[in-house]
């Protein structure tokens, strides 16, 4: 975990965030401060001054503190509060932090991403689908080395331990993530999203819910919390940050359309290359149970996604083409970054 770098500001944003999730302070004193604008007007500062040394200058240390900081916000968002805590305005003051931070980060997202091809994405709905699943297809993270080289070849049981505590930034949260997509949601969109989240639920058998089969893999993996915390990548946090931003913001909504699609597209490609893994390694399959599942699931749910999400969507608003096909483009480039450094940290070249 990278340390605090050296700003300006009397205010730590990591060790604010920290002890107000840890509700350090009791009720009435984090109400005061909500409800003290001077006092935001401090921290949003702070949020401002992090922002610019880590998103404009980019001071890696500073950016490996500004990821932190919107990752516990977000698995506050994600998570019930504690009964302590259900009268507190402490929201108010987190939103100040992530909005500052979330709005920085995705303006520098932007203006990083290769998205020379988007100007050819149609607003034709029956159009759009063939460029959308070509477009996919044709990027370097469809096929990523990463997956077909290194894991099925060349992977060691530490590798994939290693990987596990990767993917912890997206998998457990995914149900979740399924449920605010489908807010304002309609007819084929709203049956599409909830079909692909009941499968999340396990069709409705506790001991099949995805994020209960994905703990159980890192669990038997000895993959814990601890372990996260301490290897997990930059990369990583970005790619997690990143897809709770669209969820969880009604404005990116047609960005998250084109971003979850294109998971839901490359699951199961991927996932059978972790499996083909395990499997010349020797492990058992409760190392793969969850993956192998997704495959079978995924197979149905991408192209379903394409056609009772992105089509009907498209035909109502035409002009959400080119959300939907930058928030494609956003999940292609961060995923292909995350694929890269992973690689290199686990096979560095030479």
């Amino acid at each position: 975990m990278s340390t605090t770098p050296e700003l300006h500001s009397d205010i730590d944003l990591r060790e604010l965030v920290i002890s107000l999730l840890a509700g350090d302070e009791d009720v009435a004193t984090v109400n005061a401060r909500a409800t003290d604008m001077v006092y935001r007007s401090e921290v949003r500062t702070a949020a401002e001054e992090l922002a610019h040394v880590a998103f404009v200058r980019g001071d890696r240390a500073a950016l490996h503190t500004a990821h932190w900081v919107l990752s516990d916000i977000y698995e506050w968002c994600f998570s019930l509060p504690s009964i302590d805590q259900v009268d507190s305005l402490v929201s108010e003051i987190l939103d100040d932090i992530r909005t500052v931070l979330e709005n920085a980060m995705l303006a520098d997202l932007r203006g990083k991403l290769d998205d020379g091809g988007l100007d050819s994405a149609p607003q034709d709905p029956e159009s759009f689908l063939p460029w959308y699943r070509n477009f996919i297809s044709s990027h370097r993270a469809s096929n990523h080395p990463f997956y077909r080289d290194f894991l099925e070849n060349r992977a060691s049981v530490e590798d994939i331990r290693f990987y596990l505590a990767q993917e912890t930034s997206l998998d457990p949260r995914f149900d979740d993530i399924l449920s605010l997509l489908t807010v304002g949601t309609d007819g084929s969109e709203k049956m599409e999203l909830v079909t692909n989240l009941w499968d999340e639920l396990g069709n409705g058998s506790p001991d099949e819910v995805h994020t209960a089969v994905f703990a159980k893999t890192l669990a038997d993996a000895g993959v814990s919390k601890s372990f996260v915390d301490t290897n997990i990548m930059l990369e990583s946090l970005i790619c997690g940050n990143v897809s709770a931003a669209l969820a969880l913001s009604r404005r990116h909504c047609y960005k998250a359309f084109g971003y979850f699609g294109v998971t839901e597209y490359l699951t199961p490609r991927r996932f059978r290359s972790y499996i083909v893994g395990c499997k010349r390694m020797g492990l058992p399959k409760s190392s793969y149970v969850y993956h192998d599942q997704h495959i079978q699931i995924d197979a149905r749910h991408g192209p379903a996604w394409f056609k009772n999400i992105l089509l009907p969507v498209i035909s109502r608003e035409p002009r959400c083409a080119s959300d939907i096909a930058l928030g494609t483009v956003m999940r292609l480039e961060t995923s292909a970054w995350y694929l890269d450094a992973l690689q290199a940290k686990l096979e560095p070249a030479g």
